[in-house]
């Protein structure tokens, strides 16, 4: 899953804390996180578009295992959380 979150969250431990929340979502489901990367060449990028007025954002891009039947309840606290400006969902090399 690709997440584009917003440049404000504050300071690296905001940041952390929401990672570990975005990741405890999957968790909760009984999925497994694999690998998570939110750095080089991730990290902070310029938007190719305005999104809710920001021009820049936060990449992070997590591998995981999550049973499908669960995807759609992560999706939806996905949905509700204020922090992300963006997702994309990769099931089995299928976009969600």
């Amino acid at each position: 899953m690709m997440t584009v979150l917003r440049p404000d969250l504050g300071g690296e431990d905001d940041f952390n804390a929401f990672i570990q929340t975005l990741h405890g979502y999957i968790t909760g489901q009984g999925g497994e996180i694999k690998d998570f990367e939110n750095n080089t060449p991730w990290g902070r990028r310029k938007l190719a578009y305005p999104i809710l007025d920001y021009t820049e954002g936060f990449y992070v891009l997590s591998h995981f295992q999550l049973d499908p039947s669960r995807v759609e309840e992560v999706e939806r606290q996905i949905k509700l959380a204020t922090q992300i400006l963006r997702y994309l969902l990769i099931l089995d090399g299928k976009q969600v």
